[in-house]
């Protein structure tokens, strides 16, 4: 997708939010920098470009973009380390391109995948497990949030983690699919997956559906890769990364990438990168807490397995049964009181 072909630099989106950079470009996105004319604050706007050209086309993937737009609105407000979402909507582009947009949080910092590449390039020493563990719990729990709400990501990579002074966000939610919506026909948002972290079923789907499986597969490709200091999918095509993802008799574990580490850290990681999503760990929550209990690092949080599903209460306690009427107790004094008002008549009488 050509970022000058659609000619958003220097648009006003929305009314609102003025266009000012082209920040990164793949081949179905655009990400933008732009400022908020009524807040003055910067956002980050990814636009997509969608093939639809009928009216009725446009309106039933915008429907279901709106759908995923309040689930990712949700998924933000739920978990910190999410990048929250503000606002979506479509719009046509200068050019006539038709464009679907999220507006999200600017985040200042690096992407891990900046700090790995500088970190092989000046020989930096591999992370610990420890190091590891601390850095990646934050997208851990993003995932488990999602993965709870049968949400999944598709595309966790380095370049999806951000990190700053105050922060460790996952992004680019925006290709997440929730497993209960119907798949769109835009062909903007299905298929897009980075080869060099991608789950086998992502490249051959007779193994079965994506779901929250293959981010495990993803992040553990990630674990991995910090920990050895080496790409975990080594392959200079699509083809051999495929070949090498779906190969059983090599997983890309980190003993087989030459880092030692306990039998309990090799064997969680190892169930992570099965070739078969049925033998893989089925999602973030329980991946993590295995890989927590196999680590024994202190301090590493480990998520809810169902953070979105409260507690039912407690059954409130049977109202008393009511109380018999009971005759009003009357103090001695004011029965005498009484008694002698109402005799007075008949005394004074018999005084006379």
């Amino acid at each position: 997708m050509e970022a000058q072909a659609v000619g958003l630099v220097g648009s006003c989106i929305g009314g609102k939010y003025l266009v000012e950079a082209v920040v990164e470009e793949t081949d179905v996105s655009v990400v933008y920098r732009a400022m908020h004319l009524m807040w003055w604050r910067p956002v980050a706007i990814k636009a997509l470009k969608a093939s639809e050209t009928t009216p009725e086309a446009r309106e039933a993937v915008l429907a279901s973009f709106v759908r995923e737009g309040a689930l990712l609105a949700e998924l933000s407000e739920s978990c910190a380390a999410i990048c929250q979402a503000r606002d979506i909507g479509s719009m046509t582009a200068p050019d006539g391109t038709w464009l679907l947009y999220t507006v999200l949080e600017w985040l200042d910092g690096e992407t891990l995948e900046a700090i790995m590449t500088r970190e092989r390039a000046t020989g930096t020493r591999p992370r610990s497990i420890e190091e590891v563990m601390k850095l990646i719990a934050p997208i851990a729990e993003a995932l488990a949030v999602a993965h709870a709400r049968d949400v999944v990501h598709r595309d966790v990579k380095p370049s999806n983690i951000m990190l700053g002074s105050e922060h460790t966000k996952l992004l680019d939610f925006g290709i997440a699919k929730s497993r209960n919506i119907a798949p769109d026909k835009s062909g903007v948002i299905e298929h897009a997956y980075t080869p060099a972290f991608a789950a086998p079923e992502q490249f051959d789907p007779s193994l079965g559906q994506a779901g929250p499986w293959t981010d495990v597969f993803s992040l553990a490709l990630v674990i991995v890769e910090l920990l050895s200091g080496r790409e975990a999918l080594a392959g200079e095509d699509v083809v051999t990364l495929a070949k090498n993802a779906c190969d059983p008799e090599f997983r890309p574990t980190p003993r087989a990438l030459g880092v030692v580490v306990t039998d309990e850290v090799e064997a969680v990681l190892r169930n992570a990168l099965e070739v078969d999503p049925l033998k893989r760990t089925a999602d973030a929550g329980k991946f993590w807490a295995a890989l927590v209990r196999a680590t024994s690092v202190p301090n590493i949080p480990i998520p809810l397995q169902h953070p979105h599903v409260p507690d039912a209460p407690a059954p409130l306690p049977p109202p008393p049964a009511p109380a018999l009427a009971q005759p009003k107790r009357v103090p001695f004094v004011l029965s005498l009181v009484i008694a002698c008002v109402m005799l007075w008549p008949s005394i004074a009488n018999a005084l006379h």
